[in-house]
């Protein structure tokens, strides 16, 4: 009996051995969706499947955000709003020489000329390569056929064969058939990513998604220590879109106020960097690409010199308490 009982409970083990070591079911090959899926399903799937519903981390050792289009962007740059060909072309220039990659204009701001000038000039005197520089520039609504000639006419003026990444420059008229145009454009290679600029609520961004086949890779948008739309950030880190800053330090008539707030200024003494530095380097940190314009090259200088330090997460709660939801622009 002993005998009979031993064998029964090896037999016993063997079986419950051989039932664990069955492999568990593995996934579904990526990309192989059942064949009753919606398409809208299957486009939340290819979204997921190409990674931009994961958030994206900025990288201060290289001093970029890897977008959901798969290329590399600079967290900041120089914008060019305001400025003539001429003044465009030495702000370019010079920022491109103190090290900046990242360059923004449009085409409502009449100087992608004067930006292109800026570019050959920095390219030819061996200062950058083409690829190493960052172009977004912006156009406004219109029919899908005028949107498409509009980006020719776009990379004609800065003298390039691609455009790193355009948006439309803020809601208006057809912008399905604007968004479809651009997503044309990326397909042929004249563009490499897109998104939207001046979108400041969900469902502004529901909107563009419910039509875009490509999703948005940035989100350009007035934000600075005293509106910082946390919610919108937030809210598209799902679908790994970025959000940019025009106006950081509020725009003129505003900079005084952010400058000369009591926090920022202990913090310039802190960290011994200027004001226009603490909030650079707060934008940063917070997740927010930054584009301040200047025509000053010691003032490009100044706002490029923000990767030696780091604000403390005390100090960076301290001025993302400043936040009041105040915009100083309608558009």
């Amino acid at each position: 009996m002993k005998r009979q009982h031993f064998l029964s409970i090896l037999i016993l083990l063997t079986f419950l051995l051989i039932a664990g070591c069955t492999p568990e079911k593995q996934p579904e090959t990526p990309g192989a969706l059942p064949q009753t899926q919606s398409e809208t399903d299957t486009e939340e799937h290819n979204r997921e499947e190409d990674g931009t519903t994961q958030a994206m981390e900025f990288d201060f050792e290289s001093g970029t955000v890897t977008l959901n289009s798969g290329y590399k962007m600079p967290i900041i740059g120089l914008g060019t709003w305001t400025l003539d060909d001429e003044e465009a072309e030495n702000s370019v220039y010079h920022a491109l020489k103190c090290g900046m990659r990242l360059i923004d204009t449009a085409r409502y701001y009449g100087n992608e000329v004067g930006v292109g000038r800026g570019l050959k000039k920095a390219i030819d005197e061996g200062i950058v390569e083409r690829e190493e520089v960052f172009i977004t520039s912006k156009i406004y609504g219109g029919d899908y056929d005028r949107a498409g000639g509009i980006i020719n006419d776009a990379l004609k003026d800065l003298g390039v064969e691609y455009i790193d990444l355009l948006l439309i420059h803020q809601p208006g008229y057809d912008d399905e058939g604007v968004y479809k145009a651009m997503e044309d454009a990326v397909r042929d290679g004249r563009l490499r990513s897109i998104g939207i600029s001046n979108y400041y609520t969900k469902e502004a961004v529901d909107k563009v998604l419910s039509f875009a086949a490509i999703t948005p890779a940035v989100i350009q948008n007035e934000n600075h220590i005293f509106y910082q739309n946390n919610e919108l950030k937030e809210y598209v880190k799902q679908y790994g879109i970025v959000l940019e800053s025009w106006y950081p330090f509020g725009g003129r008539g505003h900079t005084g106020d952010h400058f000369g707030n009591e926090i920022i200024t202990e913090l310039a003494g802190k960290y011994g960097k200027t004001a226009a530095q603490i909030i650079l380097r707060w934008h940063m940190q917070a997740g927010y690409v930054v584009i301040p314009g200047s025509s000053n090259p010691d003032h490009i200088a100044e706002n490029y010199d923000v990767f030696d330090f780091e604000l403390s997460p005390e100090d960076m709660a301290r001025i993302t308490a400043l936040d009041r939801q105040e915009r100083y622009e309608n558009w």
